[in-house]
Formats: C-alpha cells, sequence, structure tokens
C-alpha cells in the first residue's frame, strides 16, 4: 500500500496508479462457461445437478428451496441478526421506492399522443454469490428493487453450503424482499438454468447480479443468444474509489477499502484525498483492520492493489475519479 503525491506523478505513473488489475485467462474462462451453458441446454436439471456436484463439493437432493428450509433459516439467525436484516430492507425499499417512473403522456400535435409507461420484466432471475463469503445484502438489493417493479416471475439461485443447504442469511434475506423461489445451485450453471429453463427453474427474460469470473462470462454469453436472457452490467473486478477531505473519519475510510478488497485478490481499493494526515491515518487503521478480519490471505494480495492518493484540490481528486 503507497501514498501517492498526485502533482509529483508523471503521465505514465498516474495511469499505472490507476490501472486495473489485468483479467487473467480470459478466453479459457469464456470457453468453460460455454461448456457448462452447452451442458446446462442438452442435459437441463441433470446437468445442474451434477455440476453441482463437481464444483460445489456437495450433492443435493432438491434444487429448490423448500418452505420448511426457509424456516429453518429463519430459526438459524439471531434476533439482532434478523433485525439487521429488516433495517437494510427498509433502507434500500425507501430508496428505489423513490425511484418508481412517473407515466408520461403529451400530445405533440392535435390528435398525436406519445407516451411513456414503464412496464415489469415478466421473470427476472436474481444471482446471489455464497461462496467463501454469503451476501444477504445482495439478495436484499436485487430481491426488493424486483418486488417494487411487481416482476411476476421472480427467482433466485444461490450456491449451496457443504451440508447441501442455502446460507440462511441469504434465505431470509431473499424471502423478507419478496422472494420465494430460491434454487440451491450457483456458477455459470446457475446463469444457464436462468437463461434457458430446466424442468426445475423456470426460464428468465433477465438476469441479475454479481459473481465470479464464470458467472459473469456465462452472463455476457447468453445475452448474446437471441434463445437466451438479457443481462445487467458485468460485475467485472470489484473496485472502489473514496473520495475524502480532512473531516473523513479515517477508520470507516479504511473499512470502506477493506470492504472491497476482501473480495478479491485481484480487488482494487483507491482513496484520493487532500489530506496528508487522512492518508496516514487511513494507511495505519487499514493495518491495524487488517489484523481482525478472517480473509487475511486475500487481503495479503488485494491491498498491493491499494492506492493512497493525494490531491491539491477537491476538484482534482473529483478529476481523477474521472480519469
Amino acid at each position: 500500500m503507497r501514498i501517492l503525491d498526485w502533482k509529483s506523478l508523471s503521465a505514465a505513473q498516474r495511469d499505472h496508479a490507476l490501472r486495473r488489475p489485468a483479467q487473467r485467462d480470459a478466453a479459457s474462462t469464456q470457453q468453460a462457461a460455454q461448456r457448462i451453458i452447452d451442458a446446462v441446454r442438452r442435459d437441463g436439471d441433470a446437468a445442474v445437478l451434477a455440476l453441482t456436484e463437481q464444483f460445489d463439493q456437495v450433492r443435493v437432493v432438491s434444487l429448490r428451496v423448500t418452505p420448511e428450509e426457509f424456516e429453518a433459516a429463519e430459526r438459524a439467525l439471531t434476533a439482532e441478526q434478523t433485525a439487521a436484516i429488516e433495517r437494510a430492507i427498509s433502507t434500500v425499499r425507501l430508496f428505489h421506492a423513490a425511484q418508481a417512473p412517473n407515466a408520461l403522456r403529451v400530445e405533440t400535435a392535435p390528435g398525436v399522443v406519445c407516451e411513456r409507461i414503464s412496464v415489469p420484466i415478466r421473470a427476472v432471475g436474481l444471482y446471489v454469490p455464497a461462496g467463501s463469503a454469503p451476501l444477504p445484502s445482495t439478495a436484499i438489493m436485487l430481491g426488493v428493487p424486483a418486488a417494487i417493479a411487481a416482476c411476476p416471475v421472480r427467482i433466485m439461485c444461490t450456491p449451496p453450503a457443504r451440508n447441501g443447504a442455502a446460507d440462511p442469511a441469504v434465505l431470509v434475506a431473499a424471502h423478507k424482499s419478496g422472494i420465494d423461489q430460491v434454487f440451491k445451485v450457483g456458477g455459470a450453471q446457475a446463469i444457464a438454468a436462468m437463461a434457458y429453463g430446466t424442468a426445475t427453474i423456470p426460464k428468465c427474460d433477465k438476469v441479475f447480479g454479481p459473481g465470479n469470473a464464470y458467472v459473469t462470462a456465462a452472463k455476457m454469453l447468453v445475452a448474446q443468444d437471441a434463445a437466451g436472457a438479457a443481462a445487467d452490467l458485468p460485475a467485472g473486478v470489484t473496485a472502489v474509489m473514496v473520495i475524502a477531505d480532512d473531516t473523513a473519519r479515517a477508520d470507516f475510510v479504511a473499512a470502506d477499502l477493506l470492504a472491497q478488497a476482501e473480495h478479491s485478490p485481484d480487488a482494487q481499493s483507491l482513496l484520493v484525498t487532500t489530506s496528508v494526515r487522512l492518508a496516514e491515518e487511513v494507511a495505519r487503521q487499514v493495518q491495524r483492520q487488517t489484523g481482525s478480519l478472517s480473509r487475511g490471505a486475500i487481503l495479503a494480495k488485494s491491498t498491493l492493489h491499494m492506492r493512497l492518493l493525494i490531491a491539491d484540490t477537491l476538484d482534482t481528486a473529483f478529476a481523477i475519479a474521472n480519469a
């Protein structure tokens, strides 16, 4: 982790400071994702089950989460955990409900009426990663907007744990967000199943959600196929840029940087600040907080991509953000 004075850097050094970690093996990843998609299209549920056993090392009896599993997930969480999920859902719902579009109707000439209306997507497939770090927050951020939009079919796929069950926090977050069809399948095979449908998993018109390189490759491949499904933006390598002045709390800034850095060894975390003092304190906080986090092996690599950049003014800081 380095503290760099932006104005003293050459053009080449600035480019290097902002350059995102390189994507490795993109071609082989795409080829592997295509093979998985082909298998799911050909063999349906049988392929999904076989691929789940191959990649997740678990033999799933039933792909669909049952009502009993939802109830067990509720019991597995503490009252504090459930309350935190409910608070998050309330906050996300408040923000997205405010974005609901209004219908527009304009008579542009006598007898000529132009309208803009919004209709929900018929069926959406939501993907929630749950490998080394299950993400109930993703279940909320995908499930709540889909419910507000009133999409008639809303399904979610998330990888099973070694015990064959979905993560309890993800299930509780999904159910409380308005998703009651959840399937225990992850990876590129989940994207393929949602894009083309199987005997168990409904075909969706659009798939949403982040994932690893294979998930991203599968989303792009099915979106290019007329028989597949549209996809949201590719997640890519996790990255965050924090812009702060000397009024910011260094421990909060460090926590934001580390929250992204712990996602992947290739994650990129940047701080742009007008305060040398803040940058130095953030560097100390990063070191202190890293010691208490469980994903130390990943952070040891991802913090190599962490840069703390000193800008002379906030205008410069925002210019760096747009670079």
